[in-house]
């Protein structure tokens, strides 16, 4: 948790981003607020500001890969802040009509974003325009993650849902061109960066890992808790899986499992409880 002067003793810390070109860590605060530090052997405040006229647990934030800019999402608004420009606010993005859930720029395409929403809808958008590119409607509720990943030179979008689905969108068609089932809320998915699969996690603990060149299921592992992310090194068959008490690796292979097992996977999990 981090303490400040406010009305409140102290906020949670919501989502955390490096910015490694400039050996910068950007936190958002519950009361919209944006904190970057300095790291190198201690932390080093640079700035803070304030990104939102509101406190919400829910704020989203992104760091644009090449360029200087930090995208904020809170309630139906979305911000982007230039620290070229003292951290001035360069474009407001205001068309959903619910919270925003999830912000993630585009690395192929570096001059949009797209955005998850309470809303029911993903949009995609480009930095230069207040108005959004499209939006992808076919979610039957909260749209609570979102990942773009390419496939045979395509890209495509993965978004999950608390309808219980993962829904894969051809951006070229604009389109839902497949729908992976699940039995409950959809909290992350997860396009590894290096190798052709896909992994979402439930609110109930269960990890499923997906070709993404045929959307079939090669794994299903589980955990003690609800899953909120994903983190690995491009190249490596290691994921991170970041859940309610802890921290757990899991390695993917490259193999299909038999038509889409559920079997014993406990020699591919490794678990760091708090």
């Amino acid at each position: 948790m981090h303490r400040c002067k406010s009305d409140r003793a102290i906020v949670t810390v919501c989502k955390v981003k490096f910015i490694a070109r400039k050996r910068w860590l950007v936190a958002v605060s519950d009361d919209c607020v944006v904190h970057i530090y300095k790291y190198e052997k201690e932390l080093e405040k640079v700035t803070t500001f304030k990104a939102h006229d509101c406190d919400n647990p829910r704020i989203s934030l992104d760091v644009h890969p090449t360029q200087p800019y930090v995208l904020s999402g809170c309630f139906g608004q979305i911000k982007l802040w230039d620290w070229n420009q003292d951290w001035n606010c360069i474009q407001t993005f205001e068309e959903h009509s619910d919270d925003i859930r999830e912000l993630k720029f585009n690395l192929e395409d570096t001059n949009s974003f797209a955005s998850a929403s309470y809303d029911d809808t993903v949009k995609v958008w480009s930095l230069d325009s207040l108005k959004s590119k499209y939006t992808l409607s076919g979610h039957l509720g909260t749209v609570y993650c979102l990942d773009f990943f390419t496939r045979d030179g395509q890209q495509y979008l993965i978004s999950g849902s608390f309808d219980g689905t993962a829904k894969i969108w051809d951006l070229h068609k604009k389109e839902c061109v497949h729908t992976l089932e699940h039995e409950c809320h959809v909290y992350p998915v997860f396009a590894h960066p290096s190798l052709p699969v896909l992994i979402t996690a439930t609110s109930n603990g269960a990890v499923r890992v997906w070709s993404s060149t045929n959307f079939r299921l090669k794994k299903k592992l589980e955990v003690d808790s609800p899953v909120r992310g994903f983190a690995c090194l491009t190249g490596s068959e290691r994921v991170a899986v970041a859940h309610f008490y802890g921290v757990s690796v899991m390695k993917i292979g490259d193999e299909e499992a038999q038509g889409g097992s559920e079997g014993n996977n406990e020699n591919s999990v490794s678990a760091i409880d708090y």
